[in-house]
């Protein structure tokens, strides 16, 4: 299993996993088999917290957790259609908030 992006703390520990999907959501969402292979990821690497970032499109930002495992799935839409100043400052965003929600004290990504 090969994540996009696994966040590490300074101490080594895993903090957040992302995973971006080069796709727009379907008509009827966010496709199932997305938030099954974030589970996975979730689960292997130990975490309560995982997150998918698609391009924009009609669907609206959503978490999904799941019973009896308690690990929440976030959908994040980033807006390729903007300017790319303000792309970016969306991209910065997002990994902010991402951090805010990580566990522990944030240094490499790999």
């Amino acid at each position: 299993m090969r994540p996009d992006l696994v966040w590490v703390t300074n101490s080594a520990k895993v903090a957040a996993v992302v995973d971006a999907k080069y796709k727009v959501e379907r008509p009827q969402g966010f496709p199932d088999a997305d938030l099954y292979q974030m589970l996975a990821y979730c689960t292997a690497l130990g975490l309560d917290e995982g997150h998918l970032i698609y391009a924009k499109g009609e669907d609206v930002v959503k978490s999904h957790t799941v019973k009896d495992v308690g690990v929440q799935l976030n959908c994040h839409t980033v807006d390729l259609s903007l300017e790319p100043v303000e792309l970016i400052r969306s991209i910065d965003d997002l990994a902010a908030l991402i951090a805010s929600t990580a566990n522990g004290d944030l240094g490499l990504v790999v």
